[in-house]
């Protein structure tokens, strides 16, 4: 089963209170929701800005021994923005600027975009280049037995990450209920 560290919640916490403009002090910690397998559900916050997600981290890392920070990926609904089944993933390393990340699950392949023109923490993440592919994705998520995906670091180094699809279809059918 898998168990985030205390510094990717604290981590994850911080980054939920900067993204949605919360003050870091009065930022709440994401509440789990369930574990389901290799994902977890959480929610965050009330009302209008309640936020739902799902993640998970790799199963395995390629190149062993990569200097890598915090590598996981989830899936997001935030109601009151009417957004459901956001892709994100954080690649533990600032991507390179000319990375073009890219997730697989079987044959479907979901192309990325990092956030390096962004600056600061968003070098860290990709998202789904068409927002159109998100429910597309979430489905062959819920589908496959397992995920790759891949970029490339600033320091010109190719990662491959592979995650279990074990327990998504629970994790995403969780936040269905809890953030409609």
């Amino acid at each position: 089963m898998m168990r985030f560290s205390k510094l990717t919640k604290l981590f994850l916490t911080t980054m939920t209170a900067v993204w949605f403009g919360i003050s870091a002090a009065a930022a709440e910690e994401p509440k789990l929701l369930g574990k389901y397998s290799d994902w977890a559900a959480y929610s965050y916050g009330s009302g209008s800005s309640r936020i739902c997600y799902v993640m998970s981290e790799p199963k395995e890392m390629r190149p062993r021994g990569a200097n890598r920070g915090d590598v996981f990926l989830m899936i997001t609904h935030r109601p009151g923005q009417n957004v459901t089944n956001e892709v994100s993933m954080r690649a533990g390393y600032p991507f390179s600027d000319r990375s073009r990340p890219f997730a697989q699950i079987g044959s479907d392949k979901f192309q990325m975009f990092s956030g390096v023109s962004e600056g600061g923490e968003n070098r860290y993440w990709a998202w789904l280049k068409d927002t159109s592919d998100e429910d597309r994705m979430a489905t062959a998520m819920r589908r496959g037995s397992s995920m790759t995906v891949k970029g490339t670091s600033q320091r010109g180094t190719l990662t491959t990450d592979r995650y279990s699809l074990s327990g998504i279809t629970a994790a995403l059918n969780k936040i269905d209920d809890s953030c409609r």
